[in-house]
């Protein structure tokens, strides 16, 4: 800021402004941006935004402008509430649903899961639209005051502004931040995002401001006062005003009627200074006023002083005149923040206190939002206040499904009121445990919940940390922990139903599973079945059935699983409510049909799970429906789709804090990159995964990471270290009685064993291989793994081809590739050569279509050995640019965003998240190199045709 509102010219800030100048016509010509302005309290990022407005005007951008404030942190999307008018009564339906969900209306929950995420993505839906009738600017101001809702919304729309028309511009000071928002600010940086930060004005700008907000002559004694304000144009308009209203302006530095020391050097004593020439009936109402925020109602002010509104208004009009007061919309509005903080701080202690509880009273009885009295709640309790801690507990609880980090907040003062050898604090940290898990704190809510269990006595109390830590252990994949703690909550069984016992031990068999010990997983699978049966509780019931199926699938037993699944989803379907829903029994029927082989009813089942998600507001489960979803299209050779699924999932599980997708995603992700001629990206790609891997009892999912980590090895030429870790995961697997890998490991161990002359190594692989094969002999991909070996140990020709033509049959595509490689070698070590060569052909021609150069180039070595002659065949991978480039997934997301849909209706067209469809747009403009939608939609004019 380099002006106040009363000042025409904007002084200074010329390089900041051009930056926004250009991002402002990017945005009307349809590319999105974001920009943060970071400074002091008072050095102009609110002129600089108010400029950006007024330009955007200019250029038909529609302006969104809201505010965080410091007394509202307790108000959940505060900042993106007021920027969007999310109120129930709008006439736009679209904001009345969201402002519905942020009020707990339309049948939700406090228990139901991640109504936070829901929100958010109903916004950022919501924005979308916006930007469907033209470009938008939205501003978001005072970002430092920010609860973490609404930094999840900036982080959501961080990832969406690539595609959208819309320009995010954020405010903050350097100090205070949260974690939340310090975290955002590291994201913006690694994606090159601009943060622009303001300095103080130079000598020539705070001069050119004097003389534009005063007319003051050099030499005269405001300029040599304003030297004080260290280039702060807030302080020095200011300075300016107190000279004015002191008739002190234009009076000369030797003018002994205006020494320098004329006015004070704190801004507070100065703001004070000016209030003194304001009628008394002013500056007793100003102090309530201060006591609502630095803005706050006409309607609020009259409720807690018991005053007309009509009334109020008149006695503030001075305020208003002078400027300390400015009108916000529908509310009224310290001119500043130091301006508010001045008066506010003015107030002796006790009296604030008092003041504050006055307007909780007033407005609890008003009937005013839980949430909104919970602010004045936290400023005016002390210490054993138990009526202000039962305020705040249900404020928390109101707060909890849609804003987490609100309780957090809240409970958190709280806990601070009680003392700490007592029931209601004892509870207080129960319920502070529970929102920092739905918060996405897993890590602090586990370490917070097990710190509880060490001093909490309360039966209740415990219970509920017991319940919180088992999803936070599950979540970050902590088996032996998860273990340990389950069976420490049913040493306590008369504080559990036989509903909360089978919840317990439904956790208890996940940390069974994926800590190895499957036949431990699934006793306590079918121990939890049991209980949640007797208890006649669907959701748990449901629950117990997908993790009894997991456990069995684990080991093995496919068709056991599909059963054991399509129980589960028809007795959600077919439940009183949607709890049974909620445990996503579609998710884990996919997984067991992709397990069988039946891909194409897998691929429906997952499409089912997202829809499942959209329809019931529920994504706990997402990241791992993508994550599964990506394998799939990564076995059937859909690599790109794979890719936008996978990416689409690594985010969602980092926001969410789940750590189970994320090693096996990560891992097929390096197979794509190995495979594609990329090393550096694979290698860096498996490097967090180092620990995991080397770990004496490496967690469940890591077999995956070991095939990627063989695969690479092999691609820069050192088998050796291919087979130590596919040796070692086999082994550990055979301990373990896990098979669901065996298919991915086998095949590259037998293959590399009999190169190494490890013989005895490939034949104990194929006798584990039988028995897989006589536990699931339904399966014909497994079948043809099992021949595909034998083949290679036994040098046997027709068993070799009798898996090329059984891996045909199915659509797992590097099975089919692989199996051809194969056999052609055995082919050629037989001594007929002509055979080999249209397998080796067959696998070329996959290994292009996954564009795999790596592969490519090997199967093409071995023809040459054969004497086909180079070049005989031209390369058939898909261009990297250009409309061939696609996909027909991105074809289809390309034509249905050319025709105006949104990521929400895009999705829902095509059983996708809206998160996937993002993924897919981001892949789209790179390959056809354009910036935004509009570019999009006006390419495919170009274009002559919707490609899809």
């Amino acid at each position: 800021m380099a002006a106040t509102a009363s000042t025409s010219v904007m002084v200074g800030r010329a390089a900041e402004r051009g930056v926004l100048d250009d991002l402002l016509r990017a945005v009307a010509q349809g590319a999105g941006a974001a920009v943060f302005v970071e400074g002091e309290a008072g050095i102009g990022k609110t002129r600089v935004v108010q400029e950006c407005a007024d330009t955007s005007r200019g250029l038909g951008v529609t302006v969104l402008v809201g505010s965080a404030r410091p007394f509202e942190t307790t108000r959940p999307f505060g900042a993106v509430s007021d920027a969007l008018e999310l109120r129930g009564g709008s006439a736009d339906p679209a904001r009345a649903a969201v402002a519905r969900l942020l009020r707990g209306d339309g049948g939700t929950r406090a228990s139901d899961p991640d109504m936070r995420h829901r929100v958010v993505d109903e916004i950022v839906d919501l924005v979308e639209e916006l930007t469907g009738a033209g470009p938008v600017l939205l501003i978001l101001e005072d970002l430092h005051w920010a609860d973490d809702s609404t930094v999840l919304v900036c982080r959501a729309l961080l990832d969406r502004v690539a595609d959208l028309p819309l320009l995010l511009v954020g405010t903050l000071r350097p100090s205070p931040r949260s974690a939340g928002l310090d975290s955002l600010l590291e994201t913006v940086t690694a994606r090159g995002r601009d943060i622009l930060r303001l300095g103080p004005l130079s000598d020539h700008d705070i001069a050119a401001l004097v003389h534009a907000e005063a007319g003051a002559a050099d030499g005269s004694d405001a300029e040599v006062l304003v030297r004080r304000a260290g280039g702060n144009p807030l302080w020095v308009v200011e300075i300016l005003r107190a000279l004015a209203s002191e008739e002190l302006l234009g009076a000369r530095s030797d003018n002994p009627a205006a020494p320098s020391g004329a006015l004070p050097d704190s801004f507070r004593q100065l703001v004070l200074r000016r209030l003194r020439y304001l009628p008394d009936a002013t500056l007793r109402v100003l102090p309530m006023a201060a006591v609502l925020g630095d803005s706050f109602t006409l309607v609020d002010l009259a409720t807690v002083t018991g005053r007309r509104a009509g009334e109020l208004l008149d006695e503030l009009a001075p305020a208003l005149l002078a400027e300390l007061l400015s009108e916000r919309g529908p509310r009224l509005a310290f001119r500043h923040q130091l301006v508010h903080d001045a008066i506010y701080q003015d107030i002796p202690l006790a009296g604030r206190v008092a003041l504050h509880q006055d307007a909780a009273r007033v407005l609890a009885g008003a009937g005013a939002p839980l949430a909104q009295i919970a602010a004045h709640v936290m400023r005016g309790s002390s210490a054993g206040d138990l009526q202000a801690v039962a305020w705040l507990r249900a404020a928390a609880l109101e707060a909890l499904p849609q804003a987490p980090s609100v309780a957090i907040d809240i409970l958190d003062y709280a806990q601070g009121l009680l003392p700490v050898q007592s029931s209601e604090h004892d509870l207080c940290t129960a319920e502070l445990v529970e929102a920092l898990l739905r918060a996405g704190r897993v890590a602090e809510c586990a370490s917070r919940a097990e710190a509880a269990l060490v001093t909490t006595t309360h039966p209740e109390a415990r219970a509920a940390l017991r319940l919180s830590l088992l999803s936070a252990l599950s979540l970050q994949n902590r088996a032996e922990d998860l273990i340990a703690q389950a069976q420490a909550a049913l040493d306590a069984r008369p504080a559990l139903s036989d509903a909360q016992q089978a919840l317990v031990l439904a956790q208890s068999s996940y940390g069974r599973t994926f800590g190895g010990d499957l036949l431990g997983g699934e006793a306590d699978a079918r121990a939890a079945l049991e209980l949640a049966e007797r208890a006649e509780d669907t959701s748990t019931t449901v629950w117990s059935l997908t993790t009894l199926s997991f456990a069995v699938k684990t080991q093995g037993r496919y068709a056991e699983a599909v059963e054991l699944t399509e129980r589960a989803a028809r007795a959600a379907v077919d439940g009183p409510d949607k709890q049974g829903r909620l445990r996503h029994p579609h998710f884990f029927l996919g997984m067991a049909l992709c397990d069988a082989d039946r891909m194409a009813e897998a691929r429906d089942t997952y499409r089912k799970g997202v829809r499942e998600c959209a329809d019931l507001g529920s994504s706990w489960i997402l990241p791992d429906i993508q994550q599964l979803t990506g394998e799939l299209h990564f076995l059937t050779g859909e690599w790109d789709d794979a890719l936008a699924e996978i990416e689409a999932g690594l985010g969602a599980a980092r926001n969410q804090g789940n750590q189970v997708p994320i090693a096996q995603s990560l891992a097929y992700l390096a197979v794509i990159a190995t495979a594609r001629g990329d090393l550096k990206k694979a290698r860096a790609t498996l490097a967090p995964l180092q620990g995991q891997l080397d770990a004496d009892s490496p967690p469940y999912g890591m077999e995956a990471v070991a095939y990627a980590v063989a695969v690479l090895a092999e691609a820069e030429g050192d088998p050796a270290a291919a087979f130590d870790v596919l040796r070692r995961f086999w082994a550990v697997d055979g301990e373990r009685q896990c098979r669901r890998f065996d298919r991915l490991l086998a095949p590259p161990l037998v293959r590399i064993a009999l190169a190494h002359d490890e013989r005895a190594v490939a034949s104990h692989v194929v006798g584990d291989l039988a028995e897989t094969v006589r536990l699931a002999a339904e399966v014909p991909g497994l079948r043809a793994v099992l021949l595909r070996c034998r083949g290679m140990l036994d040098g046997d020709p027709e068993a070799a081809l009798a898996a090329v033509d059984l891996a045909g049959t199915g659509s797992r595509v590097l099975e089919d590739a692989g199996a051809c490689e194969d056999a052609a070698a055995t082919l050629v070590a037989c001594g007929r050569p002509a055979e080999a060569q249209p397998l080796l052909v067959r696998s070329l021609e996959r290994y292009e279509a996954l564009a795999a150069t790596t592969w490519v180039a090997r199967a093409r070595s071995n023809l040459r050995s054969l004497g086909v002659r180079q070049g005989v065949r031209g390369p058939r991978q898909r261009p990297s640019h250009g409309w061939a480039s696609l996909t027909t997934t991105e074809r289809t997301v390309a034509s249905l965003v050319a025709d105006g849909l949104t990521n929400r209706e895009v999705a829902a067209r095509l059983f996708i998240s809206p998160h996937t469809v993002n993924t897919h747009l981001r892949h789209v403009f790179q390959k056809l190199e354009v910036s935004s939608r509009v570019g999009l939609s006006a390419k495919v004019l170009r274009q002559g045709e919707y490609p899809g």
